[in-house]
């Protein structure tokens, strides 16, 4: 399987975070991740998160005053950063952050989608059969989800940039709910604010597997994480949590049961 075969694959996370240190040491504890450090010609070295598929992830240091909290955001494939973003703004999107590289690594840049949730994408320096990182196991992003108050633009942008399909919509929570479908693999969904849901930016977020939601939002708080929602049960298929890192970021836990 080469790049043409993994375009809109999500490949890598990285957590925009005001305290590195404290992140990297919650992750390690709560997930068992390997953290190494990788050199970078002509920067600062950088630190891999690695789970069961390798290396996935990486924390970039953002400073106190940086107007949003920390948070992740998510790497998309495409074949062309440049021309990736030149079709993003025609779509209606935004580039917030032009192409840039990352020596020996590859190039990337920041958009945003039409209802302002942004990503990155990125085109591998060398060719690689599987840039796809989500995964299963325990402490793998398995799922990604977007909350937005109007899905109708954003279903079209991903579409038709990365050639994603969606699922008819399903009611959930009196919302509607989009699975999103990558290569032929459901990977995450986007779904409308249900009514008594806050309004909040939008973001996509991670869903990490765990094999007990119950015991890791445990963990979570003893490593100095918050539980944002509680145990929360998904009819025939699992539940989830949200917690909230000891630097701000928000993810969910997910347990599959089905």
């Amino acid at each position: 399987m080469g790049l043409q075969d993994q375009i809109g694959s999500f490949c890598w996370w990285s957590l925009m975070t005001k305290d590195v240190s404290k992140a990297n040491d919650f992750y390690h504890q709560l997930f068992d991740w390997h953290l190494s450090e990788m050199e970078i010609p002509g920067h600062d070295n950088a630190t891999i998160y690695a789970a069961g598929k390798g290396g996935f992830a990486n924390p970039v240091p953002i400073e106190n005053d940086f107007p949003f909290p920390s948070h992740w955001i998510a790497y998309i494939t495409v074949a062309n950063v440049d021309q990736a973003c030149q079709q993003a703004e025609k779509l209606g999107g935004k580039v917030s952050v032009p192409t840039f590289e990352i020596p020996s690594v590859g190039h990337t840049a920041v958009i945003n989608d039409p209802v302002g949730s942004a990503f990155h994408v990125f085109t591998p320096e060398q060719d690689s059969d599987d840039l796809n990182m989500m995964g299963k196991g325990p402490g793998e992003i398995c799922w990604m989800e977007l909350l937005v108050d109007d899905p109708t633009p954003a279903l079209p942008f991903y579409s038709q940039l990365f050639g994603w399909q969606f699922s008819a919509p399903m009611s959930m929570n009196g919302g509607d709910y989009y699975t999103v479908k990558v290569n032929g693999e459901d990977v995450g969904g986007i779904m409308k604010r249900p009514p008594d849901v806050p309004k909040m930016p939008p973001l996509w977020m991670n869903y990490f597997s765990v094999t007990s939601v119950e015991q890791w939002s445990e963990k979570a708080q003893s490593l100095g994480g918050k539980i944002v929602m509680p145990k929360t049960e998904i009819p025939e298929t699992g539940f989830f949590a949200c917690i909230e890192d000891p630097t701000g970021a928000h993810s969910y836990l997910f347990e599959l049961t089905r």
